[in-house]
């Protein structure tokens, strides 16, 4: 055998092989989803309840992943505004006494900030940073607390209760899918009006 069949064996026989290795190394560990891949249990939880909301005039954009909205988990659109969910296995918390913490409206700004450069697409804003508590409550307990301007604690249970008697922000039926529609494509789904 002379040199120039030599070279392209050795290639087969050992080149090809390493690149099969490495290549196959890559696409394992990147495609292992560990724990902490996985969504949080709870915020299905959430998801099921806004289920039972009536579409129209509710529009519900479900289980967003972390690293698309800024951890704002699903987003509702209705008639009362656009609203940034969050789950929390917490009880709902008593409301804020006094003045607000400028700093507590701040965060619950910045939670909703990606959501709402989200919305400039379509010139609208978000209404308010919702909270969906499923901790056990007292008996009695309201199905909403306003905790300052633009957060809401919601008790997960009572869901539909606060969704009907929240005030409407005049968002009219075309506006609420029009939103809809701009988060759906805006955190890469297929657009659902197409």
């Amino acid at each position: 055998m002379g040199p120039g069949i030599l070279v392209p064996v050795l290639i087969v026989l050992v080149v090809v092989p390493v690149v099969f290795w490495w290549a196959r190394s890559r696409l394992k560990a990147s495609g292992d989803a560990g724990p902490a891949d996985a969504p949080d249990p709870s915020i299905r939880l959430t998801s099921n309840a806004l289920r039972g909301l009536p579409a129209p005039p509710w529009r519900v954009v479900h289980e967003i992943a972390a690293d698309k909205l800024g951890g704002v988990e699903h987003v509702l659109v209705g008639p009362a505004g656009i609203f940034a969910l969050r789950t929390s296995m917490e009880p709902l918390p008593a409301p804020a006494a006094g003045t607000p913490d400028a700093h507590a409206i701040g965060r619950a700004a910045i939670v909703r900030g990606a959501l709402d450069d989200a919305l400039r697409r379509c010139a609208m804003s978000s209404t308010s940073l919702v909270t969906v508590h499923w901790g056990v409550n007292p008996a009695g307990s309201p199905a909403a607390v306003d905790l300052l301007p633009g957060s809401v604690a919601v008790d997960g249970r009572a869901i539909a209760t606060w969704a009907d008697a929240a005030p409407t922000a005049g968002l009219t039926p075309a506006q609420v899918d029009l939103a809809w529609q701009t988060v759906v494509v805006a955190i890469g789904r297929p657009d659902p009006l197409a």
